[in-house]
Parts: C-alpha cells; sequence; structure tokens
C-alpha cells in the first residue's frame, strides 16, 4: 500500500489511495493558501518601501534647493558697492561687487587699511570711502 500524508497535518495515512493527480492538486492548493498573504504581505512592504524611498528623495531635493528660503537676505548700499569698486580698482580683491557687506569685502578693507596704514577694522564707513576715492584720484 501506499503511503500518503494527510495535506493538513502531514501523518501518514494508512489504506487511503491517492492519484498523483490529487496529490499534486493538494499541495498546490495548499501551496497557495500559505503563499497568498505572505505574498501580499511582501508585495505591501515592498510597495510601501519604494514610496517612502521616493518621498524621502523629494523631500531631500526640496530642502537642498530652498535651504535659504527663509534666511534673510543682506541689504546692498550704494555706498558698500563703490568701496567695493574702488578696492577693485586698487587691486584688492572684494569678491563680487554686489553693495553686500561680506567676509571678501571686509577682509580687502582690512588689508587695504593695512597697505595704508590705517587702523585695520574692515568697516566700510563714508571716511573710508572718501580716501579710497582721494587715492583713486575720483574726489567727488
Amino acid at each position: 500500500m501506499d503511503e500518503v500524508r494527510s495535506p493538513k497535518l502531514g501523518v501518514p495515512k494508512l489504506g487511503v489511495r491517492t492519484s498523483a493527480a490529487d496529490r499534486i492538486g493538494a499541495s498546490a492548493s495548499r501551496g497557495r493558501n500559505r503563499e497568498a498573504p505572505q505574498g501580499e504581505t511582501r508585495h505591501l512592504m515592498v510597495s510601501f518601501g519604494v514610496v517612502a524611498g521616493v518621498l524621502a528623495l523629494a523631500i531631500g531635493i526640496t530642502l537642498y534647493i530652498w535651504h535659504d528660503v527663509g534666511a534673510p537676505r543682506p541689504e546692498a548700499s550704494p555706498q558698500v558697492q563703490e568701496i567695493e569698486r574702488l578696492l577693485a580698482e586698487l587691486g584688492f580683491t572684494p569678491g563680487p561687487q554686489d553693495g553686500v557687506m561680506d567676509d571678501a569685502t571686509a577682509e580687502a578693507i582690512r588689508a587695504y587699511q593695512q597697505v595704508a596704514g590705517l587702523p585695520e577694522d574692515g568697516a566700510a564707513t563714508p571716511e573710508l570711502l572718501d580716501e579710497l576715492r582721494a587715492v583713486a584720484g575720483k574726489s567727488q
């Protein structure tokens, strides 16, 4: 006699004959019932992971692009812009001549003050502007 295992318990049943088609059908249906919830869960978890990854990437790109939107922009000053222009004409490097007092402008002012024998404070004052105009030959 053939030994057949019970589809539910896996215990051999004695004296029961089943065909190969019945055994294949039973194991196939048993496999589908067990794997369907796991497959759906796995598919759901993969989908959730993909969505979470795309969302994190989108947030990261947005933050990278807009990282300084809330930061106040320094105001441009015509006085600072003229100081930057005159410093550049005299061979000092104040950075972009945008009228914004930044580190490069302060460093160029300090370098000029050191060469001219002035106190090195790096401040863009009206007195400094007058000094630069006189040296550059552009008095007002």
